[in-house]
């Protein structure tokens, strides 16, 4: 084997583990991506889930203190009484 046929082999060696290396580098790069973007799914699911139940809860309190019931009561603790016919505007469409 003449010394070109030597340093091309060597080329081409170098040319194919160099390639290795980078391929190898971006698999572990894109291995990262996928975990940090799946703890970042579970921060969002979790964040999602707690939104959710806060929206069920404030929800649940507006219909308690919209209550007509409550309303009522509030009014007559307040010496507040029914409207008179003549307080009542009727809004057409």
């Amino acid at each position: 084997m003449s010394f070109k046929e030597k340093s091309r082999a060597w080329g081409w060696l170098a040319a194919v583990l160099t390639l290795t290396f980078m391929v190898g580098l971006a698999k572990v790069w894109v291995n990262v991506e996928r975990v940090d973007l799946a703890y970042r799914m579970q921060r969002l699911q979790s964040e999602y889930r707690e939104n959710q139940e806060l929206r069920t809860k404030l929800t649940i309190e507006k219909n308690n203190l919209l209550s007509p019931y409550r309303l009522k009561g509030l009014g007559q603790e307040k010496g507040l009484k029914p409207p008179r016919d003549s307080q009542i505007r009727k809004i057409r469409n």
